[in-house]
């Protein structure tokens, strides 16, 4: 009896896993005062490094602004995204026309390639990058357990000076229709033939109503460095 029920639990799992499998997801619905607070995690030796939070202070049809602050930096900084969640200018580096790091509608076996320039501290690069939803994966991170989408995203960035250095990335990112944004985020650089850097975000807590102050401070005093 319990083989068989447990039979039965499992072909409904798998029965609604393909079933959303086969949906595709929307572009986020985000509205003002909704905020997601993170937790940096050292990939190497696996300690939290800081906390960062992202509120958004502004949407319209074309992007989102979000407000950005840490725990060891005082002070806020806006970030401003499509609506697609894809970056544009945050701050020191600027995007043309974004880093695209998710691409609507999702659904699994989606991919999409795309050339962009970005500009850091008056320096200018070219960058390639390539992304593919690979799967729907139930991911726990501190804030909860949620179903997520897997992307796997490849980029490769060339110094358009005389000397051409070129870093190589690979980001795995979990983003869940469910919290609106990514839950957990795993990069890690290369260069040179060896590893630079290795990285773990995850989500710790969420609301996506203009109740932020439980989470965060008055956003007095922002600025764009």
């Amino acid at each position: 009896m319990f083989q068989r029920i447990t039979i039965i639990s499992l072909f409904m799992f798998m029965a609604f896993t393909n079933a959303w499998a086969d949906v595709q997801m929307g572009q986020p619905d985000i509205h003002v005062g909704a905020i997601w607070q993170y937790r940096k995690i050292d990939g190497f030796t696996n300690e939290t490094v800081y906390k960062f939070s992202q509120r958004v202070v502004s949407v319209n049809d074309h992007e989102i602004v979000i407000q950005l602050k840490n725990t060891i930096k005082e002070g806020a900084w806006l970030r401003y995204f499509t609506r697609e969640w894809n970056p544009v200018d945050v701050g020191d580096i600027k995007f043309d026309p974004f880093r695209p790091e998710f691409k609507f509608p999702m659904s699994i076996g989606g991919t999409w390639n795309l050339n962009f320039g970005l500009t850091e501290h008056g320096r200018s690069f070219l960058s390639l990058f390539k992304g593919k939803i690979v799967a729907l994966e139930k991911v726990t991170v501190p804030a909860g357990t949620f179903d997520a989408y897997r992307i796997e995203n490849d980029i490769e960035t060339r110094d358009t000076g005389a000397d051409a250095n070129i870093t190589k990335g690979h980001i795995i990112t979990w983003y869940s229709p469910t919290a609106q944004k990514y839950i957990r985020r795993e990069s890690t650089t290369f260069s040179g033939g060896r590893v630079r850097s290795n990285s773990i975000d995850e989500l710790v807590e969420y609301s996506l109503k203009d109740n932020s102050r439980t989470i965060n401070e008055d956003i007095a005093g922002s600025t764009t460095p």
